[in-house]
């Protein structure tokens, strides 16, 4: 009977700490509209995690092209800027990733399609560790500066 209690504790506990996960949304998705010739574009926004414990980013993907996460670093002393794939990142309590030029940024390649077309939207998926996976629909625009308008966002999410 006392392997019984021990056993029905612990049950409880596991259910009541994975119970309790970051809350992760986003913000202004965009993914950049590249010439046919690219093979490579870009897409930016904000992740927010506005829970009390932090949360990785684990995997990125999408059925439309191939989707890393990148950071761009600037090398001082030559001015020379790299891409530098991240294959988790953390995103602590109450803060947010901000995706922007020459920072953090999606780097979409390998396009199912070829090319994506004029206002397609691209779902991606982001897999968090501890708040699962969670679909983003992601508008297609033709450059960085229509990020700037709150009231065009059309981003959406779902946790699954």
């Amino acid at each position: 009977m006392t392997k019984f209690k021990y056993y029905l504790f612990f049950m409880l506990s596991l259910c009541f700490s994975t119970s309790i996960y970051a809350d992760i949304t986003t913000e202004n998705f965009r993914i950049i509209k590249a010439p046919e010739v690219a093979k490579s574009t870009a897409g930016y926004g904000v992740i927010k995690n506005t829970g009390d414990e932090d949360d990785t980013l684990i995997a990125i993907h999408s059925d439309k092209a191939m989707v890393m996460l990148h950071k761009t670093e600037v090398n001082a002393d030559t001015g020379m800027a790299k891409m530098v794939h991240l294959s988790k990142t953390v995103i602590e309590a109450h803060s947010e990733l901000v995706l922007e030029p020459m920072s953090y940024h999606l780097m979409l390649s390998n396009f199912a399609d070829g090319f994506f077309n004029d206002n397609e939207i691209i779902i991606v998926w982001f897999e968090f560790e501890k708040a699962g996976k969670m679909q983003v629909e992601i508008p297609l625009k033709a450059s960085w500066e229509t990020m700037d308008s709150q009231s065009d966002d059309h981003s959406h999410h779902q946790h699954h």
